[in-house]
């Protein structure tokens, strides 16, 4: 187990620093984030449980869906991302999520830890709902 996180560690630190040596808002740049983006979805899809419930006392299972607060929040953020780009006016004006974490890494290795942030971010989210996370939380008293 400390092999693979230590493979896994070292990968995202190489993947960060290739990340970081891109410019903003060019294709190199979309494609690794994109490819990250792509990664940690196909991850979420093979390790996450088929059926999930709230776990919330109460509610019955099968009952909501746990996932509409991250759509919603995710179309909130998407919507404000592309009212922010197509909105007439400059960047000073409307700046868009991109644009101020650009101004935040302008140095290297500032922008190579935020990415690599980034992407211990997006494992957490992806161990967190796993099934041996849900298996864990079972056996716990």
């Amino acid at each position: 187990m400390r092999t693979r996180s230590a493979v896994l560690l070292a990968g995202g630190v190489g993947y960060s620093l290739i990340a970081a040596s891109t410019r903003p808002f060019t294709l190199p740049a979309d494609a690794l984030t994109g490819a990250a983006i792509a990664f940690m979805a196909v991850a979420v899809c093979v390790r996450w449980p088929q059926r999930t419930r709230y776990l919330r006392s109460g509610a019955p299972a099968g009952s909501g869906h746990p996932y509409l607060p991250w759509l919603g929040l995710v179309l909130v953020f998407v919507v404000c991302e592309l009212f922010n780009y197509l909105v007439h006016g400059t960047r000073a004006d409307h700046p868009t999520f991109s644009s101020i974490t650009d101004a935040i890494d302008r140095t290297y290795v500032l922008k190579a830890l935020l990415f690599l942030g980034w992407l211990a971010g997006a494992s957490v989210i992806v161990r967190s709902g796993s099934r041996a996370q849900l298996r864990k939380a079972r056996v716990r008293p």
